[in-house]
């Protein structure tokens, strides 16, 4: 089967200081937006580990923690970073046009 690419509008740029994420909603998967000091990166919003909302959790520089174990993953490239969470996170590439934010979501 083909693998299907759409490139899908989820944020304005603007309404995401650095620093900060949000989760938005593409085709029922929940997906976390981040925007760090180098740019726009997505990852699944659900923690590998306990099912919880990365968005609900902190986000210090390129890490986020779930908020329910504290288990964290690089949000760059979808890595477990700590303990319990060993299961990398699903990425998504991200693109800014203008001053909205664009993710590849890839539909198997």
């Amino acid at each position: 089967m083909q693998e299907v690419v759409a490139w899908v509008k989820v944020a304005t740029a603007s309404a995401l200081a650095v620093g900060e994420m949000m989760q938005v909603e593409v085709e029922d998967e929940d997906i976390a937006v981040y925007h760090l000091e180098d740019g726009f990166y997505a990852t699944s919003d659900v923690c590998t580990h306990a099912s919880q909302s990365l968005s609900h959790g902190t986000l210090s520089g390129h890490i986020v923690a779930c908020p329910k174990h504290g288990g964290k993953f690089d949000v760059r490239t979808g890595q477990a970073t700590a303990f319990p969470c060993v299961i990398p996170l699903s990425t998504f590439d991200v693109e800014v046009r203008g001053d909205e934010v664009w993710l590849n979501y890839e539909d198997e």
